[in-house]
């Protein structure tokens, strides 16, 4: 795939340099990496050392249970960490000083046990020749303080920061040259004082969330005002004091995106400087003009406090550096909207939505734009006079128990560093770069959940081991002088990190991600019923692409997506699944599957919503079932997944309307009657509650309905009433359409009809009364506004109480009607969220769906948790009579150009699958399982940037080729799966096909001056044996 295709995202440098090395940067040019002291260290309560405001904030349980109390073990691991950056080849390490650890009281006696830690730190880098870069505040001041006067919000923190610094200044500051006052000085202000996410975690309604204490509207600006004045009064210290015996630097560090406006439009050009002034120039228009930016005076107006001229004077030129966190790049549309708000916090002041991936939803995964980081280099050089800098964070982040061959991160730093390679060719006064991180560490806004480092550390293993992964690898290499084309390096490491790999799975059972987290671990096929079917799904939209094609018309999912929700992409090629769909069922029979779930496009059937069929369609999903069947394949058909045809939703509002009740009935009937003699198995709609409540509420999927304040970007809809009114209509029709097949088809055909809803596994966040009702009440919400009607004819009653005459009433025929018409339910499942009472929101004058549940969700990220979909099926059993179900949808995301060893979803899958089969044996009737997706699509929240697909497809390949992961290899394996056995197994296969495409590399680079050179792009991986083929070719259609 790599040699094959060469203009592939992941492997052309984003149009900067894509081959450098070490020696075509300065001489004096650094290269580092680097931690923090509560993210490393432990030893939270050890040798003297007290809480910071970070240990307090995580042990409110902000991190699910999780703290830093133990960390990475530095504190008595940190010998050992030296010698792996020495190793690396690091010429820097940026490190921070913990405050509590070194001062316990935030005043008075130094502790000795700290001073000698850091004492040891520094000179055992210096023996190595690392440069020490220490950072005084990292979001930690002692918690001490806070109890005292708040904090930063105090000036006294001024005074005392400033006593602290003369500390570290006066006991390391002989061999210390590199000082920063404050890491990320402008998040820890919005961060932790008005959203309320970080240290010290302080907030105010509406603004933050879970707020106890705070101002946001105040607070975040008077923070800021209080970092500046240490800031330069620390400079000012040195300066005086110690800049001629020591001779060092010191700086100050921010976090900076760059910012692109996401049109052309003079609003979202304005707006985008507008965002660059608030976040950039907040800290360093002072540092380097004397004041605050004049739009955010503007804009926040007495809630920013003035400097005074001599404040002004001394602040203005205060800095030998500044330090740039950067990450990636985001989008800036201008929404001024915000400004009228009677009460605004910093974000509001902005007056700008930011743009990620296409949606306002951040990405699990940064977007590799490493013009953003020249631009942004660029920008701070006309903007600010050309001031030296340090990046002092870059890196991408990733699950924590990910692969160790991390090519995503390899593909990342080489870019970006290739792009700093040419801002500083532009002039740039950039003077080094930190790789974030060097180990993976107790994350800010993750946890262990996430992990930036170039070592992976065990937390499993009692001796926390680290493992270097490739892009450990690559960074030495880089260091080490060595010229880094990237497709050539990335292959060559790729093999020794697979043995790497090998050997700490086969050394290490234990490890976290080869236990099935307490379900079943070993298991087969013939463990299940033979009946159970395993399968894996798509849907029209999501792959078909064909969009105008043959007759077929806009769906509201296509008007979606060319409103701008993607950030340009939509599904009009998707996958081109309609195109390839002979060679997909052929990869969907090699990978042995016994059903495949996939939709109808009802605008392809139906043009026009209702009346004439396209005969075009009708050829194409008749072609679809029977190649299926011809190989032994159930085919499982959704009627309705998020693709209501456009003409249908301009013509009467589309699913507000009762009218769409009649001609969806219509849909089915023509659906039943063209392809039911061959199709047993239907669900009506796909995630019904999400369609209703997301559609209709938050206005994040099709048809993007929603009203202020509850939505985002809302133009039209009614976020209180519309979701019930929707899923009112879609009950109504589920029911009509059951009514229908029973009436006129059952007795022909024999099939099943059910409904499908998503349902993650409710955990309360605590054992208070409190939060174990609101986790019933999310059940009910969630789960039971669709089941609790079909099982027993009407809403919960909790429903019903808190959205009050917002929620329709069903008559007693439609009731009678609604009650017992289904067959099977489909569940889409992926994680548990944990559940926080909240019942301020029932007090909101106006409310919306998510108010009237009342609770708080916690949630992080995809957790592999197989323990909620065993308590999620034992829950549907219980509570509802032990109906049928099928997994519908159950799958890991990742980023979509991720390596194809996509080791995160084997683990997942083989945890879930477990803890079926757990679920299965305690009496569950559940009757399938389908994997979420077959095929990496055009995903509903994400478009084409993250993936769910056992199989990769090329999106720069004009062919749209399909590539195997490892996750397909294991799906489609008849074998015990024993996680130890797949690996060693798939890796042997993987590690051939590398080398050989190490081989086809290398000749090709010899033959290519004499000839061209001719790849049959079909060889890489198998196809599967002979055998399989033929016990899947003589199973019998059911």
């Amino acid at each position: 795939m790599v040699i094959g295709n060469n203009d592939n995202a992941r492997f052309v440098a984003y149009g900067v340099v894509d081959e450098y090395k070490r020696d075509d940067f300065p001489a004096d040019f650094v290269f580092g990496s680097g931690t923090s002291a509560y993210q490393v260290e432990g030893a939270a309560l050890e040798d003297g050392r007290t809480f910071s405001i970070w240990d307090t904030f995580s042990h409110s349980g902000h991190y699910n249970g999780a703290n830093g109390d133990v960390a990475c073990d530095g504190y008595h691991k940190y010998k050992e960490d030296i010698l792996l950056i020495a190793d690396t080849g690091l010429e820097a390490f940026r490190f921070s000083i913990s405050w509590s650890r070194l001062i316990p009281n935030g005043r008075g006696p130094v502790n000795l046990k700290g001073l000698q830690y850091y004492n040891d730190f520094i000179d055992r880098l210096i023996s190595h020749g690392i440069q020490p870069h220490i950072t005084l505040h990292h979001n930690d001041l002692p918690q001490i303080l806070e109890d005292e006067y708040g904090g930063w919000i105090s000036r006294k923190a001024v005074r005392d920061y400033i006593a602290y610094a003369d500390v570290c200044f006066r006991e390391f500051g002989d061999r210390v040259l590199h000082w920063t006052t404050f890491n990320e000085a402008n998040v820890f202000a919005y961060v932790g004082y008005d959203l309320g996410f970080m240290p010290p975690g302080r907030c105010s309604y509406p603004f933050g969330i879970n707020c106890t204490k705070g101002d946001s509207t105040s607070e975040p600006y008077i923070v800021a005002h209080h970092l500046l004045l240490a800031h330069a009064s620390t400079v000012r210290l040195y300066q005086k004091k110690y800049k001629a015996m020591q001779h060092g630097f010191v700086g100050i560090n921010i976090f900076a995106y760059w910012y692109e406006p996401n049109t052309n439009t003079i609003e979202d050009v304005t707006a985008t400087e507008r965002a660059h002034e608030f976040y950039v120039g907040w800290f360093l228009n002072p540092l380097v003009n004397g004041d605050y930016p004049e739009i955010m005076k503007k804009n926040a107006g007495n809630r920013i406090p003035n400097f005074t001229k001599l404040e002004s004077k001394r602040i203005k030129g205060s800095f030998d550096f500044f330090g740039i966190n950067h990450y990636s790049t985001i989008y800036i549309k201008d929404n001024p909207s915000t400004l009228e708000m009677e009460i605004r916090d910093f974000i509001a002041d902005v007056a700008v939505t930011a743009i990620f991936n296409g949606t306002e939803i951040p990405p699990t995964q940064y977007d590799v734009t490493p013009m953003g980081l020249q631009k942004l280099l660029n920008y701070l050089k006309e903007k600010y006079g050309n001031p030296p800098i340090y990046i002092h964070e870059n890196g991408q982040v990733q699950p924590r128990n990910g692969t160790l061959i991390d090519t995503p991160r390899v593909d990342y730093l080489h870019a970006y560093i290739g792009a700093l390679l040419d801002a500083l060719r532009n002039g740039s006064n950039t003077m080094g770069y930190f790789v974030w991180s060097f180990l993976d560490l107790f994350e800010l806004l993750g946890g262990y959940k996430i992990g930036y480092g170039l070592y992976y550390v065990d937390l499993n293993d009692k001796e926390l081991t680290r493992y270097p992964k490739l892009s450990a690898h690559w960074y030495a290499d880089f260091l080490k002088g060595k010229n880094m084309s990237r497709i050539f390096q990335n292959m060559r490491n790729s093999i020794h990190l697979l043995f790497v790999y090998l050997l700490m799975v086969i050394g290490n059972n234990d490890n976290e991600q080869f236990v099935a987290y307490g379900v079943v671990d070993e298991f087969k096929r013939d463990d299940f019923p033979a009946d159970f079917v395993f399968g894996s799904g798509t849907s029209a939209y999501q792959v078909e692409g064909a969009a105008l094609e043959d007759g077929r018309t806009f769906s509201i999912w296509d008007t979606f997506s060319h409103s701008g929700h993607y950030n340009g992409a939509n599904g009009d090629v998707a996958c081109d699944g309609y195109h390839k769909y002979k060679e997909d069922i052929l990869l969907i029979a090699d990978t042995g599957l016994e059903a495949f779930r996939f939709s109808i496009s009802w605008s392809r059937l139906i043009p026009n919503g209702r009346g004439p069929v396209n005969l075009k369609g009708l050829q194409y999903y008749n072609d679809f079932i029977d190649r299926l069947i011809s190989h032994g394949i159930q085919p499982h058909i959704t009627l309705h997944h998020s693709d209501l045809p456009q003409i249908l939703e301009d013509e009467y509002g589309g699913w507000i309307s009762r009218k769409a009740v009649r001609d969806y009935i219509a849909y089915a009937d023509v659906c039943f009657r063209e392809f039911g003699d061959r199709v047993l198995h239907w669900t009506t709609f796909n995630e019904a509650n999400v369609f209703a409540y997301v559609g209709y509420d938050w206005g994040l999927m099709p048809p993007g309905r929603c009203s202020y304040p509850f939505g985002i970007n809302c133009t039209k809809g009614d976020s209180t009433s519309e979701p019930y009114i929707v899923a009112h209509h879609l009950l109504l029709a589920h029911a009509s359409t059951v009514r229908l097949y029973r009436k006129k088809y059952e007795a022909m055909q024999h099939g099943f009809v059910g409904i499908n809803i998503f349902a993650y596994w409710y955990e309360p966040y605590t054992n208070t009364i409190e939060d174990v009702t609101a986790t019933e009440r999310a059940h009910e919400f969630y789960v039971g506004w669709f089941l609790n009607p079909l099982v027993n004819g009407d809403y919960p009653e909790i429903m019903k109480k808190n959205a009050g005459n917002r929620i329709p009433n069903f008559t007693k025929l439609e009731s009678k009607r609604i009650k017992g018409s289904f067959d099977f339910f489909g569940i889409n499942h992926y994680s548990t969220l944990y559940i926080k009472d909240n019942p301020s929101t029932l007090e909101m004058e106006i409310r919306d769906f998510i108010a009237d549940v009342a609770a708080t969700a916690i949630c992080e990220s995809f957790d592999v948790t197989p323990m909620g979909l065993q308590k999620l099926l034992n829950y549907l059993k219980e509570k509802y009579g032990n109906p049928p179900i099928y997994i519908h949808e159950n799958g890991q995301v990742q980023p979509r150009n991720g390596t194809l060893i996509d080791t995160p979803r084997v683990d997942y899958l083989h945890a879930y699958i477990g803890a079926l089969l757990d679920a299965l044996r305690n009496g569950s009737n559940t009757m399938g399982y389908f994997v979420w997706s077959f095929l990496d699509l055009f995903e509903l929240l994400g478009g084409y940037k993250i993936g769910y697909g056992l199989y990769y497809v090329d999106l720069n390949d004009k062919e749209l080729t399909r590539y195997p992961k490892l996750s397909a290899h294991c799906h489609g394996s008849g074998h015990s799966l024993s996680m130890v056995w797949v690996i060693v197994h798939v890796m042997g296969q993987v590690m051939i096909w590398v080398m050989g495409q190490v081989m086809i590399r290398v000749m090709g680079q010899v033959k290519g001056r004499l000839m061209v050179l001719v790849m049959d792009r079909g060889h890489g991986f198998g196809h599967g044996s002979d055998h399989s083929s033929k016990r899947r070719n003589e199973k019998k259609h059911t």
